[in-house]
């Protein structure tokens, strides 16, 4: 540790300050983080953390030091923490990443939606399809819905591309036109629902014009109720541009359909299978057994239980519980444990009960 716990102001040297500033800038530049990201993680201004990493802060540079290091401590222990879970392609993904390559090839919008409910791996996929395409042939744009405007959404598209943000909307608007124009590129918009409601519509517009200004494809990824949203639209105010926008999403897609009417028997696939559960798991600090596998798989299945996400909260929460009570691996009971602790008892039990009632299904009949 550079500045020992405790040091006061005044205690600190020029030569820990250094330290500090060195072994930050290091750290951002391992791990990619933006002075942005850092700032707001501090809680200082923008302008402080680059004068400051840059040796240039006449301010109070010891307290800066102090609450940076602060800062890289807890990270370097955070990222040091064993992963839960690991990425891995499971239908969802793979279903994403198909509609994602189509629209990059033919250069199309595409839309992928899913039910409201979070956890079936919709962000996660985009990520790895961003991650796997880099930032040369694709830009992940995240949409609040603070950004249901012109401005944010011009705004997060140009933050996504690394670009400068700043002047008007045109000002923007050229900017990416410029940079797309000519390019194979795929921009992957998540939370469009977000856009729901905006003024006039006007986002959607925007992300049409960009598309008949550089045919550069996009990837639409939100919930069903965008669907609805642009259908009810165009019935309800008769507007001819909305639904032009509407007839040029293609595909479309309905995860859970396609999830639920696809395969090669026509009966559907799981959200996620066994071997896909393991997977996920496998670096998990404790193993988890065959049977707690299948019991993950048929909770992830099951709708409107929040899928993925639940169950990397109940694999995190029941290895805390299984060193308590030095555990070698995860099984169901540790899995029920967790799950009873986690969310209302009664809730609980009817998911456990409707897993086994799923179980006891696929018993019979396999």
């Amino acid at each position: 540790m550079t500045i020992t716990e405790g040091t006061p102001l005044e205690g600190v040297t020029e030569e820990q300050i250094q330290l500090v500033a060195d072994d930050v800038r290091l750290f951002c530049r391992q791990h990619d983080i933006k002075l942005k990201a850092l700032a707001s993680a501090v809680g200082y201004g923008h302008a402080t953390v680059s004068e400051f990493l840059a040796g240039k802060y006449a301010g109070a540079r010891a307290a800066v030091a102090i609450g940076l290091q602060q800062w890289l401590i807890e990270e370097e222990s955070r990222r040091a923490r064993p992963a839960t879970t690991q990425f891995t392609w499971t239908n969802v993904a793979l279903q994403i990443k198909s509609v994602a390559n189509y629209c990059l090839d033919f250069k199309k919008i595409g839309l992928v939606y899913g039910p409201d409910t979070a956890g079936i791996g919709k962000t996660t996929s985009l990520l790895a399809i961003h991650q796997l395409l880099g930032p040369r042939r694709s830009s992940l744009v995240t949409i609040d819905k603070v950004d249901a405007n012109p401005t944010g959404t011009l705004k997060k598209i140009c933050q996504a591309m690394h670009m400068n943000d700043s002047g008007s909307c045109k000002n923007r608007f050229d900017r990416i036109r410029e940079k797309l124009a000519g390019r194979s590129h795929l921009l992957l918009i998540d939370q469009i629902h977000n856009l729901r409601g905006a003024k006039d519509d006007k986002p959607f517009y925007i992300l049409a014009d960009l598309y008949d200004a550089t045919k550069t494809a996009q990837l639409w990824c939100g919930t069903a109720d965008l669907v609805e949203y642009l259908n009810r639209q165009r019935k309800k105010h008769g507007d001819e541009s909305l639904a032009q926008i509407r007839r040029r999403i293609f595909p479309c897609v309905d995860l859970m359909e396609m999830l639920a009417t696809g395969g090669p028997d026509g009966r559907g696939q799981p959200l996620v299978d066994v071997g896909q559960v393991v997977e996920m798991f496998g670096k998990n600090k404790l193993k988890i057994t065959a049977a707690a596998a299948r019991w993950l798989c048929g909770l992830i299945n099951r709708p409107d239980t929040g899928g993925v996400g639940l169950c990397e909260q109940l694999v995190e929460y029941a290895t805390m519980l299984g060193e308590m009570s030095q555990a070698k691996s995860i099984d169901v009971p540790l899995l029920k444990q967790a799950m009873r602790h986690g969310i209302t008892s009664i809730r609980a039990d009817l998911l456990i009960h409707e897993v086994a009632e799923e179980d006891s299904r696929v018993a019979k009949t396999g």
